[in-house]
């Protein structure tokens, strides 16, 4: 993390963005890379002048949404060919990948809005986003929209470690660090809220049904 902060942050203005958008696209695809160290890194760049705000925020959500686009039409390409796996249908039957996809198109959206802000769970939901047919302008309609929050963000937080700390690169990624820290905390307890939101709403339905 700290060896790729460092790296962004030696960058000119043009080459900058062009890593930075293919980092994010990257790290849409699932690759296990940091996607708010070059957010971050992008925030810095606007403080030091490397870059402007517009370009920044303008190439960050160009790279987040298309990373996510790329991994949701891979997911609508092979989806439906992983779920009818032999393998897989051991572990879980038609009838239970059924009601999985039920469950998903009736809460798909909060599912999808949610995901953005975690990395972990970010690429297996927007696989199974295309694997169950969600349709795309929906997709990218939430993705867009929680980018839209989470991406300007994490270039402000990478401003203001800037303006607090200047060119002293040690506070700056220690800055990160315990920010990350609260973030992933706060997102943490927002989530569970979230999550035992629906579980309550579809254990309801279920009840009526019965």
């Amino acid at each position: 993390m700290d060896k790729l902060f460092i790296y962004l942050t030696d960058l000119s203005g043009g080459a900058a963005l062009f890593i930075i958008f293919g980092i994010l696209v990257i790290c849409g695809l699932g690759f296990p890379l940091p996607e708010d160290i070059p957010l971050i890194a992008a925030g810095y760049l606007v403080w030091d002048g490397t870059i402007t705000w517009v370009p920044a925020l303008l190439v960050t959500l160009g790279g987040v949404v298309v990373g996510d686009t790329l991994l949701f039409f891979l997911g609508a390409k092979l989806g439906v060919k992983f779920l009818k796996n032999r393998g897989v249908n051991r572990l879980y039957s038609p009838d239970k990948i059924k009601r999985t996809r039920a469950y998903f198109r009736k809460y798909g959206d909060k599912i999808v809005f949610i995901a953005r802000f975690f990395a972990g769970l970010r690429a297996v939901v927007f696989f199974m986003a295309g694997s169950m047919h969600m349709k795309y302008r929906r997709f990218i309609f939430l993705d867009f929209l929680a980018a839209v929050i989470s991406v300007p963000i994490w270039i402000g937080i990478g401003f203001g470690l800037g303006k607090l700390f200047g060119d002293q690169i040690d506070q700056i990624l220690k800055g990160v660090k315990e920010v990350k820290t609260v973030v992933t905390i706060i997102l943490a307890i927002v989530a569970v809220v979230v999550v035992i939101k629906v579980v309550a709403n579809y254990r309801q339905a279920k009840a009526k049904k019965a």
